[in-house]
């Protein structure tokens, strides 16, 4: 929590209630979209009683409020002009409203909410679909909760016809702008329900495999996904374990049975099924939340000792699910005393991200000791790696300044920026054993902004001039540094935003 929330915190506690009620009221005369905003969060607290209904008048006014006051994408002419957006801040706390009845398992209650979100994101689409960036993102979303929603007890089918006709309708328009299965799993959900043939015989455990005939059609995966969703909702545990094991849905059955306390078997299945560091990491962490910590450990443990080659080992994906796995390892083994482990789990988060905060977390969790050796082992992988964005921060910190003077070719700064407060620090530290490598850095960082005019950056050329001097002066050129400041000062005497803060310089030369 910032600083300033808990201020306000703190002083929230000794306002009286009638006070912080007419701040409210106050603030709600004034503001419409707090006003919807407040309307929209009583009606959820009111409908946490499970006997009151859920108000979908505040819900439809607040998606409305959204949609209709973003402005128009008609009004746009060409790629170069801006228009206001969705607030997609606030569109996502709207749908978020949804997540406690999905999780209770309180479906009509979400598609109150849900479905004017899904409306209002329909017709605000065709006038926008040209413009967007990231609004798109939210339809598999909405179309996985609604299909969730859509499936659970308290939904009558009479409701669900209602709801698919509505879904179809949306998405024909949709597709006409590229949305063309905006919406498809809701509907297959609100049409199929479960009554689709075979479903029953396989959520009992009579049938071994689903989709029978083993469909691979994406839909059928996204509405399984959907029905087990529904199904952890409404507590229906040996259901969702039937269908799991039926679909392949390797991780979720193996999450399921830890839950259930079948812990062993979970991990059986792992060590034949499961294939990724994130499917271990959430099983490992299901196995943690029953009580199994040693059992959780073991299994995080054999997850990393797979080196993950045939499996993308050098995509993004595979070393950010081997990070986490690797730090959840580290922090368990280190609350369980076990050192060798959490040492271990220490060098692959930190080999896998390469990052300041792995590198420190080894350091504080390992005692001096240990630490010796295992930084070595660290900082050679640091060197060795390709790329690594933060390898000038931990050798400036671990005070290998040659190292990280060794990483920047002075001309060939394309890809720094003069205002990299990193690149600031290392200049500065590498002063005295590197002053001619300074010299050229901090020329090339500020010839660019003042050839080129950018005066909003003066300041900041100014600042890397300033090292420039420094660093003459450490290896005693300074006479060379006044000739050349002076050169500059008659090259660029027509900037005016410029010439005072190279005068300046100047002067402070002469002293």
């Amino acid at each position: 929590m910032e600083q300033a929330d808990i201020k306000r915190a703190e002083i929230l506690r000794t306002i009286s209630r009638e006070r912080l009620e007419a701040l409210v009221l106050e603030r709600a005369e004034r503001d419409e979209g707090f006003a919807l905003w407040l309307d929209a969060k009583f009606a959820v607290s009111v409908a946490d009683e499970a006997s009151a209904l859920l108000d979908p008048v505040p819900f439809r006014r607040r998606a409305e409020a959204l949609f209709s006051s973003t402005g128009s994408g008609r009004h746009r002419h060409s790629w170069g002009e801006r228009a206001a957006g969705i607030d997609e801040a606030a569109l996502e706390q709207l749908i978020d409203e949804a997540g406690p009845f999905l999780a209770a398992g309180r479906g009509a209650y979400a598609l109150t909410i849900l479905k004017p979100v899904a409306s209002g994101l329909a017709a605000y689409w065709p006038e926008n679909a040209d413009w967007d960036e990231t609004l798109h993102e939210f339809f598999p979303r909405l179309d996985q909760l609604i299909a969730q929603a859509a499936l659970m007890d308290g939904v009558s089918q009479e409701a669900r016809d209602d709801l698919a006709g509505e879904l179809a309708d949306w998405q024909g328009e949709l597709a006409k702008f590229g949305a063309d299965d905006a919406f498809a799993t809701a509907i297959a959900a609100c049409m199929q329900g479960w009554d689709e043939p075979g479903l029953q015989a396989t959520l009992a455990g009579l049938w071994q495999s689903w989709p029978p005939g083993g469909g691979s059609d994406p839909l059928d995966g996204h509405l399984t996904q959907a029905r087990l969703a529904a199904l952890e909702a409404m507590g229906r545990s040996e259901h969702f374990l039937n269908l799991s094991r039926a679909a392949g849905f390797h991780c979720d059955h193996g999450v399921k049975l830890a839950q259930t306390g079948r812990v062993d078997e979970a991990v059986a299945l792992a060590h034949l099924r499961l294939t990724t560091h994130g499917d271990i990491l959430r099983l490992a962490e299901a196995a943690a939340a029953v009580g199994r910590v040693e059992a959780a450990i073991d299994l995080a443990a054999w997850g990393l000792s797979r080196d993950g080659r045939g499996e993308g080992g050098e995509n993004w994906r595979y070393r950010t699910d081997r990070a986490m796995l690797a730090r959840w390892l580290r922090e368990a083994a280190h609350e369980a005393a076990n050192r060798d482990m959490m040492l271990r789990a220490a060098r692959v988060a930190f080999e896998e991200s390469l990052s300041r905060e792995d590198f420190r977390m080894a350091e504080k969790l390992a005692s001096p000791s240990e630490w010796l050796k295992l930084r070595g082992t660290l900082l050679a992988a640091l060197r060795a790696a390709p790329y690594a964005n933060e390898r000038i921060e931990i050798l400036l910190d671990e005070d290998l300044v040659a190292d990280a003077v060794a990483c920047i070719n002075p001309q060939e700064t394309r890809f720094f920026s003069p205002r990299d407060p990193t690149l600031g620090r290392l200049a500065e530290r590498a002063l005295a054993d590197h002053s001619d490598w300074v010299i050229v850095l901090a020329c090339r960082m500020a010839d660019p902004i003042m050839s080129e005019g950018r005066s909003s950056r003066y300041e900041t050329a100014a600042l890397w001039l300033g090292i420039a001097a420094r660093a003459h002066k450490v290896c005693g050129r300074s006479d060379q540094w006044l000739e050349h400041l002076e050169g500059l000062i008659e090259q660029h005497r027509r900037k005016h935003k410029l010439r005072p803060l190279l005068e300046g310089l100047l002067h402070t030369a002469k002293e």
